[in-house]
């Protein structure tokens, strides 16, 4: 329900359960992450509600998909740390998530995207791509945030913001 009243798309994900993606209501196998087809994310209270509220032995992860309202880059170990450090990004973050002992980050922003984003570190993804946002976890793995959305006001830095921070700081270590 934050997720959806942030203006953010969400929609329910498979558990990981023996080493597969599985429904949470049965555990039986499904072929995709996420429980309904993309296209049907939502930020509508009543949806949201009646979707987090069938019976089963496990709560669904929570996704959001990229798209027009909410776009991520995925970042690099290294320059997560460099971005975190930037004093411009401590003074007006975007928030990031992560999975523990992943060598990555997803920073989540707000449309419009860049078109090309010349980068070793980081890269633009694509329309239509799903995110397990917290309380998720894969198998024991959760999802967790390093800058939570209400650190970041919750607001998303605009993604050609963050195109710039990152072209920045690759000039000035090139």
């Amino acid at each position: 329900m934050d997720y959806a009243a942030l203006g953010w798309p969400v929609i329910p994900g498979a558990i990981w359960h023996n080493g597969r993606f599985a429904n949470p209501v049965d555990e039986q196998p499904v072929t995709s992450p996420c429980l309904r087809p993309v296209e049907e994310t939502t930020t509508d209270a009543v949806l949201v509600r009646e979707w987090w509220s069938v019976p089963g032995p496990h709560e669904p992860n929570v996704f959001t998909v990229t798209g027009s309202s909410l776009g991520a880059f995925m970042v690099a170990e290294s320059l997560v740390m460099a971005l975190a450090e930037n004093p411009w990004f401590a003074a007006f973050p975007t928030p990031v998530l992560s999975f523990p002992n992943m060598p990555i980050a997803y920073f989540l922003v707000r449309p419009p995207m860049p078109s090309v984003l010349l980068s070793a570190g980081a890269r633009v993804l694509d329309a239509g791509v799903p995110l397990p946002l917290p309380p998720s976890a894969l198998e024991t793995t959760p999802v967790i945030w390093l800058v939570t959305p209400e650190q970041a006001g919750n607001m998303l830095m605009p993604g050609d913001v963050l195109a710039d921070l990152i072209q920045s700081y690759d000039r000035k270590t090139a």
